[in-house]
């Protein structure tokens, strides 16, 4: 009997001192409401508010919330939810990153998380909410979220017409939309808006990278045959002798050759976002490396660039000059699907119809592997920013280096 009375009193009305907040019960939902000025996110001090079941629930709340303000700690100056919260932070983020990183970011939040998490609050958003999306979000088809097929002919209609393609998202996709969410969080935490970053208590599964093939020392070659005379033959020259990405030939200057001492800076890079060809940076400082230009290469761009001289002058009223080494007919940026287009041809050219374009870096990695060169060095050379990544997508043996390795081990044991 005794402990109901405490328990009762406990529930009861109390007065706080002078400027440490009050607390009453609403008639309405009989639930605790307590209110104390405190500093807010906005550098000014507010009346905010906490909520329990119980006057020693709500006074717990308070006493909390008056700590963290006294710690210097600003509190929330709204309740967020993730649909206003996730644009606000993309504007002010999106210019610090590329072009196609921010359109990939924009397609993240306005297909995937908004419909999906939009109505919660930033807050209120726990590891289960996080979770439970994910796992939804990996059994969604992607033309039925995004509607992609709208445009389509009708014969090649899926999800619009009302028979699905069961196109699901890859491991890269789901991580990639996690790693949106994550990252938008981590900013509201230094933001001080929500405590956690729940987000990085999900895990996802890593993708598997495939594994880089590559062309044969005779495939590169009737490749390189095939181009001889067109005049974008030194960029298959380039690409089978360097490495260097799609993105990097297109975007090579003529400023970032020495031809005199017979060295390359790869420092920018052609890519195609939001319906326009952008020339950004390329992707790390490692990705910026002076690489010395192989002997055949050098010369090969010795020969091209007399080549484009005479282009010039010859298109003299159309020709606008951008300093590239691989440039449209017109001298500007040149599209990479053009540049996909003629290699296709080229590849069907000279009989190579399942082979792409990066596969010329592939090899050249592969091949200096092959021929002992040390992982740290082809590393510098394909400049990745970790060993690892050389390590894990391109240290693969073929059949003939296994028999030899397996060869030597049975020399050894027979």
């Amino acid at each position: 009997m005794a402990t109901g009375n405490r328990s009762a009193r406990s529930n009861g009305p109390r007065r706080n001192p002078n400027g440490e907040g009050s607390i009453y019960q609403r008639a309405s939902d009989g639930r605790w409401v307590g209110q104390a000025y405190v500093l807010t996110t906005d550098g000014t001090r507010k009346r905010k508010a906490v909520y329990g079941a119980t006057w020693q629930e709500t006074h717990d709340k308070l006493i909390a919330l008056k700590a963290q303000s006294r710690q210097g700690i600003p509190i929330p100056d709204r309740a967020w939810k993730l649909a206003d919260y996730l644009p606000y932070w993309l504007a002010g983020y999106v210019a610090d990153l590329k072009p196609t990183t921010a359109r990939g970011y924009e397609s993240a939040i306005r297909l995937h998380l908004i419909p999906a998490l939009g109505t919660k609050r930033l807050d209120g958003l726990q590891v289960q909410h996080v979770r439970t999306f994910l796992d939804e979000f990996r059994r969604k088809c992607l033309c039925c979220t995004a509607g992609t097929d709208k445009n389509r002919p009708a014969d090649r209609q899926c999800c619009s017409a009302g028979h699905c393609c069961a196109h699901y998202p890859s491991a890269r996709q789901i991580q990639f939309v996690h790693a949106v969410l994550r990252n938008a969080l981590q900013h509201a935490m230094r933001e001080e808006l929500v405590s956690r970053n729940v987000a990085k208590l999900v895990r996802v599964p890593s993708p598997r990278y495939k594994v880089g093939k590559g062309l044969s020392v005779e495939q590169a070659r009737t490749l390189i045959a095939a181009a001889e005379g067109h005049r974008l033959y030194a960029l298959y020259v380039v690409a089978a002798t360097m490495g260097l990405r799609r993105g990097e030939l297109l975007g090579l200057r003529w400023s970032d050759l020495d031809l005199d001492n017979g060295t390359v800076s790869i420092a920018q890079t052609v890519q195609r976002a939001g319906g326009k060809l952008h020339l950004q940076d390329t992707k790390t400082e490692d990705s910026e490396s002076v690489l010395p230009l192989p002997d055949w290469t050098w010369m090969v761009l010795l020969d091209h660039q007399q080549d484009q001289q005479r282009e010039r002058d010859r298109l003299a009223e159309v020709w606008e000059d951008h300093d590239l080494v691989f440039p449209s007919e017109r001298g500007t940026p040149m599209e990479p699907r053009n540049l996909n287009r003629h290699f296709a041809a080229l590849r069907d050219k000279a009989g190579l119809s399942d082979v792409r374009l990066h596969d010329f870096r592939h090899t050249v990695v592969s091949l200096l592997m092959e021929l002992g060169v040390p992982p740290h060095v082809v590393q510098a050379i394909a400049r990745h920013a970790d060993v690892k990544i050389t390590l894990k997508i391109y240290a693969h043996a073929n059949l003939d280096v296994m028999r030899q390795a397996l060869g030597k081990l049975d020399g050894r044991l027979s």
